[in-house]
């Protein structure tokens, strides 16, 4: 249980923040871990197709004629039949490029790949082709490890401007929304074919550049994914079909191919029988089942070359910030479904799904930034449960009358701890939690050297004065240093900071050390006035900071606040290695991590400490008299 002054939940105190704020990190951590494990990613990419469709929808139906970059002339159903060309005859590919070319293109793209010998006049012809246009760019196919690689044979590659890999990233869903921008192996280096297309177009190179992004020519080019570098495609579907000109037109009398000057021309194939076609996202958040919706790979390679010229790139929020969103606005939820009713809880948790909705559509509509917000949504919803369950818990549990609490929080600690000590853990109550939890504490073990060849022989009832004005003066130093003194063991103290109260993992560090030290001094000052025939008095001390469980020990009759864990065990093993190192203080790297800013330490080397499988090393501080110690 956790004592706490408050009996309206609405009325919430520091006692439910640290829940409130824990609540909102699981609920985070649990939505954005199902993220990384791909769980949500159909979800995010639909959300991307919707934001897509509803950007191109606002666009208003062009009245003139196409005056984009890039042309792709298509192998389609109607062309296929009419030249009879599936596989693709070498003689028409070659009256094809040909005709083309004497539009003056600035670049040709062939999206088919030429990796098989055909009739050897028919390939001579085709290289013959290629050679006089000068600016054609073949593909070749990488495979990425799925597929074996394909490379155009030797007469067109040499005929070629150049060659590029024609494969494209597809999702999880069976939809193209992104290209490949390059690969860089120590096997193979290549262009993707749009990076091809639109180097040779504008002159442009791509370059690197930093995290998430490249240079294209002087314009940063974000990406979308890295490793494989990819990045995403504004596919214009209305566009996709007004610079479509099948081959059948291309090659009619009355077309006139000075429409290609100066332009890009990518010709490809969308013919059921060329197996080049593909889902896109504007499709798919439209629904349309009709087979001639679906874009071929040279209209997606078109679209991708358009995009890279055009300079509206579209980027991606980073995670952090997407984290951050969805941690904020669940603690948003969490605390407005528990100080509320429920009714208030489900209404803003609507009103803010709906602005996450509209802020991830400006930024993609105006800013070119795509938000993945499926995420941040999924944060708001489950955190609402998370809020309405707190409270409910919270009604529940907060019942024990004021005094009921003050009586038994004294009762457990006014012994332990000094006055003012004692005032404070009253004060901060509702920080205290009596049934069990986990904290990160400095626990500090004390030992008497030899004490039982010290005593030995001496009537036990002077070694039990002796030892009582040991502890007694022992009591007021820790008290002085604001430590728990959880319990005396025969001749051992063991002390807690950090429990029930913590001051900071630092700082309670920081007094435990601080503590032993006076307790070092203490016991100088105490050989040094001590009666004749009093044995010298030598101590150990081992301090050691880590997680414990802190709460109640005993039966309903008999209660003690007290700490467990592991890390209690190594402060207690650390005491015992003192003998061992020839020192009176050891610390564990955990507390020499946390204090060495304010105490000089010094290493012992490594010691075998029960428990642990491998050595650890050990710490000391140097000074350990009163006048060394800092305030």
């Amino acid at each position: 249980m956790t004592l706490s002054r408050i009996a309206n939940p609405q009325a919430t105190t520091p006692s439910h923040y640290l829940p409130i704020l824990a609540l909102a990190l699981i609920v985070t951590s649990i939505v954005f871990a199902t993220e990384y494990r791909g769980i949500l990613e159909p979800l995010e990419l639909r959300a991307y197709d919707l934001l897509a469709a509803i950007q191109y929808s606002r666009i208003a139906p062009p009245t003139q004629p196409y005056a984009g970059p890039v042309f792709n002339v298509d192998f389609d159903e109607a062309s296929v039949h009419e030249y009879n060309a599936f596989p693709i005859p070498r003689l028409l590919l070659a009256q094809i490029i040909s005709k083309i070319a004497t539009g003056r293109p600035s670049v040709i793209g062939l999206d088919i790949i030429l990796d098989r010998p055909r009739q050897n006049s028919d390939d001579q012809q085709l290289a013959k082709a290629i050679d006089d246009a000068g600016n054609v760019i073949l593909i070749s196919e990488y495979g990425f490890g799925v597929h074996p690689q394909n490379d155009p044979l030797k007469p067109f590659r040499e005929a070629a401007a150049g060659v590029a890999f024609a494969d494209l990233p597809i999702d999880e869903d069976g939809v193209v929304r992104r290209t490949f921008l390059r690969v860089t192996t120590k096997e193979y280096k290549a262009l993707s074919l749009p990076v091809a297309l639109a180097d040779l177009h504008s002159g442009q190179h791509l370059r690197p550049g930093g995290n998430n992004f490249l240079f294209f020519g002087t314009q940063k080019l974000p990406l979308a994914t890295t490793d494989p570098d990819t990045a995403w495609i504004a596919i214009d579907h209305v566009a996709a079909g007004r610079n479509l000109i099948p081959v059948k037109r291309l090659l009619s009398d009355g077309f006139s191919p000075d429409l290609f000057a100066g332009k890009i021309v990518v010709i490809g194939q969308s013919s059921e029988m060329g197996r080049d076609i593909f889902a896109t996202s504007r499709i798919r958040s439209e629904n349309s089942d009709s087979g001639s919706d679906l874009l071929s790979g040279g209209q997606i390679h078109a679209a991708a070359t358009a995009t890279l010229l055009s300079g509206n790139y579209l980027s991606t929020a980073t995670l952090l910030p997407r984290v951050i969103a969805g941690f904020a606005l669940a603690l948003l939820v969490i605390v407005i479904s528990f100080r509320y009713r429920w009714y208030v809880g489900v209404a803003g948790t609507v009103f803010l799904a709906a602005a996450i909705f509209l802020a991830a559509s400006l930024l993609f509509f105006s800013y070119h930034l795509w938000l993945p917000f499926i995420s941040i949504e999924a944060c708001l919803l489950a955190a609402l449960p998370a809020g309405l369950g707190y409270r409910s818990v919270e009604e529940r549990r907060l019942k024990n009358a004021m005094e009921a609490e003050r009586r038994q929080l004294m009762g457990l600690f006014e012994r332990y701890v000094s006055a003012d000590v004692a005032a404070e853990i009253w004060k901060n109550r509702d920080q205290v939690v009596l049934a069990g939890e986990e904290r990160v504490a400095t626990i500090l073990f004390s030992d008497i050297r030899n004490f039982t060849a010290t005593t030995a022989g001496v009537p036990s009832k002077e070694v039990l004065a002796w030892l009582n004005r040991y502890l007694s003066a022992m009591s007021e130093v820790i008290k002085q240093n604001r430590g728990f003194l959880n319990k005396f063991i025969g001749d051992g103290i063991m002390v807690i900071f950090g429990a029930p109260l913590t001051e900071g993992t630092k700082d309670d560090a920081c007094r435990a050390v601080r503590c032993a030290q006076e307790m070092l001094a203490a016991v100088d000052r105490w050989n040094a006035t001590k009666p004749p025939a009093d044995p010298p008095l030598k101590i150990g001390i081992g301090i050691h900071t880590g997680q414990v469980t802190a709460g109640n020990v005993g039966s309903p009759d008999r209660l003690e606040y007290s700490v467990i864990g592991e890390a209690v065990n190594l402060a207690s093993r650390l005491e015992s290695l003192t003998k061992e190192f020839q020192t009176s203080l050891v610390l564990s790297p955990a507390t020499q991590e946390q204090v060495r800013d304010q105490f000089p330490t010094i290493p012992l080397g490594k010691a075998q400490v029960r428990g642990f499988t491998t050595a650890i090393p050990l710490y000391s501080v140097k000074s350990t008299t009163t006048a060394e110690v800092p305030s």
